[in-house]
């Protein structure tokens, strides 16, 4: 009897469960892990999402400004002041009005004009939308919205918005000089929260494209401040440049202005022999499933959804190393525009164009057109344009690999 007592105690001790207190111990600490873990995993996703998103607002107005040169022979550099912003969901370039309402609503699909800024309705249109910009005064902006719901802000006074041939931008430009009046911002979340300013974290945040400063999540905004000339639209404060190369200090500025030659590791050789080359125009972008069963061989990644365009020329060229490098588009834009008007550092080409430069594997092409590279976003320009009043690359940017519109070069080993 005793032996069996004692047996039932051991097995009382081996099954007994948690106590409360040891359950309420465990929640408790599940609880501040989860505390301290969620918002920071919101503040990551949100910050990839607002990133990817203004790439993609800055390609859309970067090829507004192709669609206005190649219809109308209009881009940011001809613009007029707009009289009456009541005016400007009715201005067109078609009907003779070079504003920047016009440009948009000719080059834009699926936009909309929001009106004033003051007056543009916010969240569930209950109060008016604003937004926390420090770096210019924007009380007399114009609001515009993408299909995709991102708010595009100017100021009307946006008029000859030009830089000079070889000049490159500085912070007296855009502070007092021809630029001022040539800002902008682009809200990725439209008028839903938290409408704030990307800013530098514990460094100050300046008008400048060649001053970069560090990012994080939580000094991540989701407006972005920008400026319009000629035919780009590009970050105009450190931390909105900074966040397009990686949000993380002088590095990803120099590789803006100098991209390399590597396109997703795969060393790209210069293509001097124009006689080898072959353009022509991408026939249907690749879907995501077909872009990821492209050999590895084909220096392919990040494939997107949805119709990839770039994806589908690195495939009929047989892969990036027999695609042109960024390097080799500037060098053509130096041969159509001269090398006095194009300047190293910005990699920007202004000017009449004389297409009659272009190899004769290129006649035929005219004016008004852009190319691929072999160059992935991250490494280089994705793709560079062409056209009469000027030549200018993208920065970056993955979102371009909608672009129908560009050709591409197959070089011919």
């Amino acid at each position: 009897m005793e032996f069996m007592n004692m047996l039932k105690v051991r097995n009382n001790k081996r099954f007994r469960g948690f106590t409360l207190v040891e359950v309420l111990i465990t929640l408790g600490i599940i609880g501040v892990v989860a505390a301290i873990t969620i918002p920071l995993l919101i503040q990551n996703s949100n910050s990839k999402k607002f990133i990817t998103q203004f790439e993609k607002s800055l390609s859309t107005l970067n090829q507004a400004a192709i669609n206005a040169q190649a219809q109308y022979d209009m881009d940011y550099s001809l613009l007029g002041s707009i009289n009456q912003d009541s005016a400007c969901a009715t201005d067109a370039l078609s009907k003779g009005q070079d504003t920047l309402c016009g440009l948009l609503n000719n080059t834009l699909s699926g936009h909309t004009y929001q009106g004033k800024y003051g007056v543009v309705k916010g969240v569930n249109n209950s109060t008016p939308y604003q937004a926390d910009v420090s770096s210019f005064p924007i009380t007399d902006f114009l609001v515009f919205s993408f299909a995709d719901g991102a708010f595009v802000a100017f100021n009307p006074n946006a008029v000859n918005c030009s830089l000079a041939p070889s000049s490159v931008i500085s912070t007296e430009m855009v502070t007092s000089g021809n630029l001022a009046n040539c800002l902008g911002f682009v809200d990725v979340n439209g008028s839903q929260f938290p409408n704030k300013e990307v800013k530098c974290f514990e460094e100050d945040t300046e008008l400048s494209v060649y001053s970069t400063c560090k990012v994080t999540n939580r000094s991540m905004g989701d407006i972005f401040p920008i400026v319009f000339y000629d035919g780009v639209v590009k970050p105009i404060t450190n931390a909105s440049l900074s966040v397009i190369n990686g949000g993380d200090g002088k590095e990803g500025a120099e590789e803006a202005s100098t991209p390399t030659t590597t396109a997703n590791g795969h060393k790209v050789g210069k293509r001097d022999d124009p006689s080898t080359w072959e353009a022509f125009k991408v026939p249907k972008g690749l879907t995501q499933e077909e872009c990821q069963a492209l050999p590895e061989s084909y220096g392919v990644q990040n494939c997107l959804p949805g119709g990839d365009y770039w994806a589908a020329a690195a495939k009929e060229c047989g892969g990036v190393n027999n695609m042109l490098t960024s390097d080799d588009l500037y060098d053509l834009s130096k041969q159509i525009y001269g090398a006095e008007n194009c300047n190293d550092s910005s990699r920007y080409c202004s000017g009449t164009g004389d297409f009659s430069n272009l190899p004769e594997s290129l006649s035929g092409l005219g004016s008004s057109w852009g190319l691929w590279s072999g160059n992935a976003a991250g490494s280089g320009a994705r793709y560079r344009n062409f056209y009469n009043n000027g030549s200018y690359q993208s920065i970056s940017s993955t979102s371009g690999s909608y672009y129908s519109s560009l050709r591409a070069i197959c070089v011919k080993n």
